[in-house]
């Protein structure tokens, strides 16, 4: 493979990648909001200040994914436009593991 057809094939990796991004943060309200949901129903007033450090912890590990994933935006092998979706399956799962077991009590 020559320079200028890696090159091609790296510029189409990121592009790709940016279009998926874009399109992920708009999912991204959802997964966050089945997760808040089943949270803000089992908080109690006392437990305010863990529920704010969680969706701290939360937030930081989207967006820490989100980041890891840009760092491999330029190694088409990896297919980053697939794993920059893995943040919200990952929190949509979540969220839906714990709307069950709401469900379940």
């Amino acid at each position: 493979m020559t320079l200028a057809e890696l090159n091609e094939v790296t510029s189409t990796s990121a592009i790709r990648t940016e279009r998926s991004k874009r399109f992920s943060f708009s999912l991204a309200s959802l997964a966050f909001a089945l997760i808040g949901v089943p949270l803000a129903i089992t908080a109690h007033r006392k437990e305010t200040s863990v529920g704010f450090g969680l969706s701290v912890v939360i937030a930081f590990t989207y967006f820490f994914i989100i980041i890891m994933v840009d760092w491999v935006r330029d190694k088409p092998k990896w297919h980053p436009e697939i794993l920059i979706w893995s943040p919200n399956i990952l929190f949509i799962a979540l969220g839906i593991w714990m709307f069950r077991r709401l469900n379940q009590k």
